[in-house]
């Protein structure tokens, strides 16, 4: 839609504003800013209609909830916008609103009756889009169903699709690609085959050989270069807390291009000590990426070669770190000079890695997931030394990474479906095989994990949409069924 790539934060965190506390109708509680209020009305009920606030100008956009009919939009830059409202089975016309510093522009919505199937390129969740996944989909030619067998029918290989793939890629990526069956085996190989002695995505015990068969002719038959592009619609919202979403505020800032062909994709976004927030673009340009949101001031950072950057954090010096997906490197940025310093996760140059999500210590040492290669890694911040720790369990692709109080890093092994701890004095792992892959899916993926203040480690099943909890003190674990179809919890 827009000639930018886009980063979703939550304006609670970025501006410091108390938005569950505002009344009905205000102007902007920061000096500076204003508001839009009105209500939102349609000849069907709905409920948790999405208001976006677009200012061309700056590159932003706020997103509000209606809660009962009504929205409101506070602290908002002044200037123009463009307003419309999203909500799957409705339609509205776009509506200009000029926003001033210390005043309330009041804006109504009427919604029209719209086709409950999606459309391609409209962004938004699947309350608007009315499908599922992570992507929006932009290819006009596009079948949607609601029918899933007429997305995947049926046939001995849609199971190992299911179960091996999709599992990852989610439901509608798939049925979106037409290839040959010369271009499946590739496409196979690529992520089953080890090749130069790296890790390979599908772990061993996953896909038996023949299950690779019948996959490969299932989908060499059911998405060949002639076959029509499908996906799946959905006809059932996901529940919504209209009244909790009605007192929050989303910020979406487009991240500028660097370069004629620049293609910026965010990824991890990061606050400093100073309110700024830090993140990686993988795309074109590849770097590193600071935004002042509340200047909407960008600074680019780009890497010397393409390394796509994935995780990121900044220690206590203000000091960027990152991990690198290509070349087997991570690297630091001083914000203060410029200066860019990249190094190697393995010195020796023994291991295949790619790393992945870093994170700081109390003491200010680096650690590292080294999703390929099966590594933990510790930058020492007094000596430099890069120490690799190896997990037990064989490729288990360590993606994201935390710490508990007691200072052990707690890491998430996405493709054994595990939660591990690292104890860094007495350098031993212990792992944690979730519920899920005890009881239903042995293969399950969990993409990261965090730890509460409590000690309590939380976790999602990416592949099974399930959010879950451990005590490390008592070994105990639950886990909630997401109320969502196709649901895929990233991060917690």
């Amino acid at each position: 839609m827009f000639d930018r790539s886009h980063v979703n934060i939550a304006k609670l965190v970025l501006l410091g504003c108390a938005i569950a506390y505002a009344p009905s109708t205000t102007a902007g509680e920061i000096a500076g800013t204003g508001a839009v209020t009105g209500t939102v009305t349609a000849s069907k009920p709905f409920t948790a209609a999405q208001v976006y606030l677009r200012n061309a100008e700056k590159g932003v956009t706020f997103m509000v909830y209606t809660a009962g009919g009504k929205y409101q939009a506070v602290n908002l830059y002044p200037g123009e916008y463009e307003l419309t409202v999203g909500r799957r089975g409705f339609t509205s016309d776009s509506q200009k609103v000029t926003v001033q510093a210390g005043a309330t522009a009041k804006a109504d919505v009427v919604l029209k009756d719209a086709d409950l199937m999606p459309k391609p390129g409209i962004n938004g969740p699947s309350t608007v889009v009315a499908y599922p996944g992570r992507a929006t989909i932009t290819e006009k030619d596009v079948e949607f169903h609601t029918d899933y067998n007429k997305v995947y029918p049926p046939g001995p290989g849609r199971e190992v699709l299911e179960r091996v793939c999709m599992s990852c890629h989610g439901v509608n990526f798939y049925s979106l690609k037409t290839l040959d069956r010369a271009g499946w085996d590739a496409a196979i190989n690529m992520m089953s085959k080890r090749i130069n002695g790296a890790d390979v995505a599908v772990p061993p015990g996953k896909m038996s050989p023949k299950d690779r068969q019948l996959l490969l002719d299932y989908l060499a038959t059911n998405m060949g270069q002639n076959a029509k592009k499908r996906a799946l619609a959905i006809t059932e919202d996901m529940p919504l807390d209209e009244g909790a979403l009605g007192k929050a505020m989303y910020v979406e800032y487009e991240m500028p291009k660097v370069g004629p062909n620049g293609r910026p994709i965010g990824q991890n976004p990061y606050f400093d000590n100073d309110g700024n927030v830090w993140m990686t673009d993988r795309g074109s340009r590849n770097g590193i990426v600071k935004l002042d949101p509340r200047t909407v001031k960008w600074e680019t950072y780009p890497l010397p070669e393409r390394g796509i950057p994935h995780g990121i954090t900044v220690d206590s010096k203000g000091i960027v770190w990152w991990g690198e997906t290509v070349g087997s490197k991570f690297g630091r940025l001083d914000p203060k000079t410029g200066k860019m310093d990249r190094y190697s996760i393995d010195p020796t140059g023994l291991f295949k890695t790619r790393g992945h999500d870093p994170i700081v210590d109390a003491e200010d040492n680096i650690w590292l997931t080294v999703i390929r290669g099966n590594r933990l890694a510790k930058y020492d911040a007094k000596t430099g030394k890069i120490s690799l720790y190896e997990p037990p369990t064989l490729s288990s692709y360590p993606y994201g990474a935390d710490k508990d109080k007691e200072g052990n890093i707690w890491i998430s092994q996405f493709t054994q479906c595990r939660m591990a701890k690292f104890d860094p004095k007495e350098e031993v792992f212990t792992e944690y095989p979730v519920l899920t892959a005890y009881e239903e899916d042995q293969f399950c993926l969990i993409r990261r994990g965090s730890v509460d203040k409590n000690g309590i480690v939380w976790y999602g099943v990416f592949s099974n949409g399930k959010i879950g909890k451990l005590d490390p003190a008592t070994g105990k674990m639950v886990e909630y069924k997401m109320p969502v179809a196709f649901a895929e919890p990233y991060d917690i």
